[in-house]
């Protein structure tokens, strides 16, 4: 007897490039468009394949290497303002790439299988949508030890990039990077919950190597060391327990020195 055929499922792929591609260099990997591509033919046959991010901030050979694999570049330069009078940078690639999911689900109903490389948390609305509304079936595709575990959740369907093992990270160094980040960056809100901390540690735009759970027991040892203080506010709303750099500590103050003096070595001109 003739086995029927099997019926292939069209796949959308969607690639959040700058999640994907900063979290593998934080593991001293770099993105391989083929094999991204590869990951996704696994589902059936690609109808749609789109890759996000500034690319003024990536090389050259990344935005031919995607061509070279089949996936359209959605060039999305990030948005430039001013608050507090310091330039701020703002990345709308996400929203972009939100947007064209959308597109998708209603210009493309045979698509099946939605294939999300990323590990950002901002997507879970997206995909209950994507499952609740239309039963589509998303696999979220990210960077093992950068991929929010509620957004994996709400897909019920995980296939990890490979990536090589971040290995054992000094203690000492995170809390010398959380420092540096807390000090140099501003919140949005103006101020740093344990919350927003981990979730900024998490990022990989903000340079902080290791796992998110490496992250969360860093943070907890500055709290329990004294490194951070936290002050409760009741904003008539509800109470905030707000965090901050404990700048009387004597390790911050050492840490500070030691930015303060990197940073006047390199404010200084050498003579022509």
């Amino acid at each position: 007897m003739l086995e029927e055929p099997i019926e292939i499922a069209d796949v959308a792929l969607f690639i959040d490039l700058e999640n994907i591609r900063y979290s593998l260099r934080h593991l001293g990997a770099e993105v391989d468009p083929v094999k991204l591509v590869e990951k996704a033919r696994k589902y059936g046959n690609i109808a749609v394949a789109n890759a996000y991010a500034d690319f003024s901030e990536h090389p050259e050979w990344l935005r031919r290497q995607l061509d070279v694999a089949g996936i359209a570049v959605r060039d999305v330069p990030l948005r430039r303002y001013h608050a507090n009078g310091v330039e701020r940078l703002r990345s709308t690639s996400d929203l972009h790439m939100v947007m064209d999911i959308m597109e998708t689900v209603l210009d493309r109903p045979k698509v099946t299988t939605y294939i999300m490389m990323t590990g950002d948390s901002d997507f879970i609305r997206v995909v209950t949508w994507l499952r609740n509304r239309y039963r589509k079936k998303v696999v979220i595709a990210g960077i093992p030890g950068s991929t929010s575990r509620d957004l994996v959740a709400a897909a019920s369907h995980e296939d990890p990039i490979e990536a090589p093992s971040p290995g054992q990270i000094d203690e000492g160094e995170l809390i010398i990077r959380i420092v540096k980040m807390m000090y140099e960056r501003k919140p949005p809100l103006g101020f740093w919950t344990v919350k927003m901390l981990h979730q900024w540690t998490n990022d990989p735009r903000n340079g902080i190597p290791g796992t998110s759970s490496q992250h969360y027991d860093a943070i907890g040892a500055m709290l329990r060391d004294g490194l951070l203080r936290q002050v409760v506010v009741d904003t008539g709303e509800r109470t905030v327990t707000r965090t901050y750099l404990n700048e009387e500590n004597e390790v911050v103050q050492e840490i500070l020195a030691e930015l303060e003096q990197r940073r006047r070595e390199q404010q200084r001109t050498p003579a022509s």
